[in-house]
């Protein structure tokens, strides 16, 4: 699928996509990534987990062990799902606005694209009506 295609589809509600948050982080760790907007916000991610590690430890210095990790634990839980979220909405608005990056993340399989026409939903046969059970006379 053309990059004008998806744009068209993506707008008319016609194509989904899924993006895979794992597979853009290792793209950006190898250094493969040369979208300037997507290379900061998943190195601003990557301070944000160093940032998220020493208040961990510092935690760990300052409070019960118990509630240090509680804590560790919760924050890590939600940032998580944040990275996930905003990974995602990163990935699809660069892919919406450059085709290079679109051919990138598709090639990469960082970006997977899908149809929701109504020819993909599957085909229930027909149901022919039950007749209503008899009621015992009494």
């Amino acid at each position: 699928m053309s990059h004008a295609e998806f744009v068209l589809g993506y707008e008319n509600g016609r194509v989904g996509c899924s993006v895979s948050a794992w597979i853009t982080l290792r793209l950006f760790l190898a250094g493969k990534i040369r979208e300037r907007r997507v290379w900061i916000n998943l190195f601003l991610w990557s301070l944000g987990v160093l940032v998220l590690i020493a208040a961990s430890l510092i935690g760990y210095l300052n409070l019960p062990v118990l509630w240090a990790l509680l804590g560790t634990v919760a924050i890590l839980a939600i940032y998580t799902l944040a990275f996930f979220y905003g990974v995602g909405g990163l990935v699809l608005s660069a892919a919406l606005a450059n085709e290079e990056f679109y051919e990138f993340a598709r090639a990469k399989r960082a970006l997977w694209i899908y149809s929701d026409d109504e020819e993909n939903l599957p085909k229930f046969q027909k149901v022919a009506p039950m007749r209503r059970a008899r009621r015992a006379q009494r």
